[in-house]
């Protein structure tokens, strides 16, 4: 396993990214993350919003930095692994058919668990190489479990997906069961190793194809439109994370 600090790939600055502009949107609007933070208005904790702001700023900027990737990696991974446990999880358990709900706590997860991998690849020569292997193993676990749960959600909610799916695009109702079953396909993947890595590169690019596709022209008209700009840089997010897991297994040989 890999124990030199890890280049800046398009996943690594993908991921970047999407925590820098998180951050940033929260400074600018005085509030949390929009969905993957379903907090109350904070009209009273207004300093905590703000103080998640600035966490994910800096966080999302330092992993752009050689030095300190891994650092920011673990402050990310913790940071969405204490959002999932605090926020996301009593939403879920008090409305378990809340799709949506379900669909926020596993985007969440999958980021967390791409920061621990992204933790394992930029290790100095200083760490052994068990931890980097055991952090690497744990991430693609919490990546892995995410996606077929997105799967579920796309065959449940089939009908909404298509929905959602650009006007201009035939068959929109197939396109929402094709997604659901390469989120089934690509989490098995993951989950099993077999094929993992171009299993988590297609997925990457899946993510990537829906923030050009479909939410781009969503924020184009409307700048100021902070759930659409979120959910832009929440697909950024998951195409750079799916890349970082890729990157975590060898390339094949020929």
């Amino acid at each position: 396993m890999r124990t030199m600090n890890f280049p800046l790939t398009p996943g690594r600055i993908c991921v970047a990214v999407g925590v820098l502009v998180f951050g940033v949107l929260s400074l600018l609007h005085g509030d949390y993350v929009s969905g993957l933070q379903p907090l109350p208005s904070p009209t009273t904790t207004h300093w905590w919003a703000q103080l998640s702001g600035f966490l994910l700023t800096a966080l999302g900027a330092c992993l752009l930095i050689d030095r300190t990737t891994r650092w920011a990696a673990f402050g990310s991974a913790a940071l969405f692994l204490l959002w999932c446990v605090l926020i996301h999880a009593p939403i879920v358990i008090a409305e378990p058919r809340n799709g949506t709900a379900w669909v926020r706590f596993f985007e969440t997860f999958a980021l967390a668990g791409a920061s621990l991998v992204l933790a394992g690849l930029s290790a100095s020569q200083r760490v052994t190489g068990d931890t980097n292997d055991k952090l690497i193993r744990v991430g693609r676990l919490c990546f892995g479990v995410s996606l077929p749960v997105f799967a579920a959600t796309h065959f449940i909610y089939a009908d909404f997906v298509a929905t959602i799916v650009p006007a201009w695009i035939p068959a929109r109702l197939f396109w929402a069961w094709f997604t659901g079953a390469a989120h089934l396909a690509a989490g098995l993947a993951v989950l099993t190793g077999i094929q993992a890595r171009l299993a988590a590169l297609l997925a990457g690019a899946m993510y990537g194809s829906w923030a050009l596709i479909l939410h781009v022209p969503r924020v184009l008209p409307d700048i100021g439109n902070r759930p659409e700009m979120t959910n832009l840089f929440v697909a950024v997010a998951l195409c750079g994370a799916a890349w970082i897991v890729a990157a975590s297994y060898p390339k094949p040989t020929r």
